[in-house]
């Protein structure tokens, strides 16, 4: 009863070495990791944000035109918000109560897209303390304003 071979048969009693193992079961578990997985790689391409690494050219960098090009710059930190450009110029948005101020981020965002139509790229720079969801919905408000060409960094990086 307690051996998964038949009862023994042959010479000396011994059991033989020869079991049948039931794969069903084993198949059934390897199905429904199967499917599992195929499910959840559908959901990673659904909550997928597109953000591109991209070297940081020198602050006083020349386009094609012999213009100064302006490099600009959101920093993120538990205070709240510093917009930035390279030509020297700076906003402090403070937070808003516990929150970040979104709308006042979203009014310089626009005044910056207004001052520079032709820049479509801002370089998002977060502080480890800053929590990915409000780092989305910053660069949220940056698309809105719109800046679609979004560089995300660490604070730290130059």
């Amino acid at each position: 009863m307690g051996g998964a071979a038949p009862t023994p048969s042959g010479k000396g009693g011994k059991k033989p070495l020869d079991a049948a193992i039931n794969l069903v079961p084993f198949i059934d578990l390897l199905s429904c990791c199967i499917s599992f997985l195929l499910i959840t790689a559908v959901w990673t391409q659904l909550a997928r944000m597109d953000v591109q690494q991209k070297g940081q050219g020198a602050a006083g960098s020349i386009d094609e035109n012999n213009q100064p090009q302006v490099q600009l710059t959101l920093y993120i930190d538990k205070d709240g918000y510093t917009f930035s450009k390279s030509t020297g110029e700076s906003t402090a948005i403070p937070m808003k109560g516990d929150d970040y101020d979104y709308a006042r981020l979203g009014e310089v965002l626009a005044k910056a897209k207004t001052d520079h139509p032709d820049k479509g790229d801002v370089t998002v720079k977060s502080d480890d303390a800053v929590i990915y969801n409000r780092i989305i919905h910053t660069m949220d408000v940056a698309v809105g304003a719109g800046f679609k060409d979004i560089g995300l960094q660490d604070k730290g990086q130059n």
